[in-house]
């Protein structure tokens, strides 16, 4: 249905539906143009207009929302049931444009969760980390990001600890645990390795914490670091 805004602002068609003067069967096709175009409400300003109508009517004192049609009515209450049917129009588009949105999103979260949140990663890269010692300050190093994936080859130098066996914990630094890996062990160069994809973790800091462990499977604080992993 094509609509010309210029013949409903030159018909005044809002301004004599809404007090009543518009005859029957344009008052039908006024109310099935506004049903037919969603956005018909937003382009004429529909629903300021029955704000100002609305408070209008409940400064007079005007009981509108409860008016019933009668044989002889004064002349207010066209108005009253116009505003009550326009704005029952109106609130329905709104109404139904929310669910379809919400509908959508909807499906688009359930097209992401049938297709799994994990990304390839597209750029491989080694990263040659020192352990801070425990009693030193942990430093921080960015491995990659969420939306671009990284495969990172993390090479933590630990060459310090007389220990040979590693147990490494991560955690987000809100304490949030996210994995824990155990009996890992330390190559001639004195370097624990780790594989990780940078797109399995959700963006933030993580702390890494670095455990010694003996042949009585007894830990002790190795070291520590942390890691970066930026949205973008």
């Amino acid at each position: 249905m094509t609509i010309d805004l210029k013949v409903i602002e030159e018909k005044q068609l809002v301004e004599r539906y809404l007090t009543g003067r518009l005859p029957p069967p344009e008052a039908r096709f006024f109310e099935q143009l506004v049903r037919a175009s969603p956005e018909l409400a937003d382009q004429l300003g529909l629903i300021e207009a029955l704000k100002r109508t609305m408070r209008l009517l409940d400064d007079t004192g005007t009981e509108w929302r409860e008016q019933q049609p009668r044989f002889w009515h004064p002349p207010w209450v066209p108005i009253s049931l116009a505003v009550a049917t326009l704005l029952a129009i109106v609130l329905t588009i709104t109404a139904y444009g929310a669910r379809g949105r919400a509908e959508a999103r909807y499906a688009q979260l359930k097209r992401e969760a049938e297709q799994g949140y994990l990304v390839a990663p597209t750029i491989p890269k080694t990263f040659l980390i020192p352990v801070a010692r425990p009693e030193a300050r942990a430093q921080l190093y960015a491995i990659g990001s969420r939306a671009v994936p990284t495969l990172a080859d993390l090479r933590l130098d630990i060459g310090y600890a007389p220990a040979s066996a590693f147990t490494v914990v991560i955690k987000r630094d809100d304490g949030t645990f996210w994995s824990r890996i155990d009996n890992l062990l330390r190559d001639s160069n004195g370097q624990i390795r780790l594989t990780v994809n940078s797109g399995a973790f959700p963006a933030g800091v993580y702390d890494v914490d670095i455990e010694a462990s003996n042949l009585r499977g007894e830990t002790h604080p190795a070291g520590h670091l942390q890691l970066r992993i930026d949205p973008n």
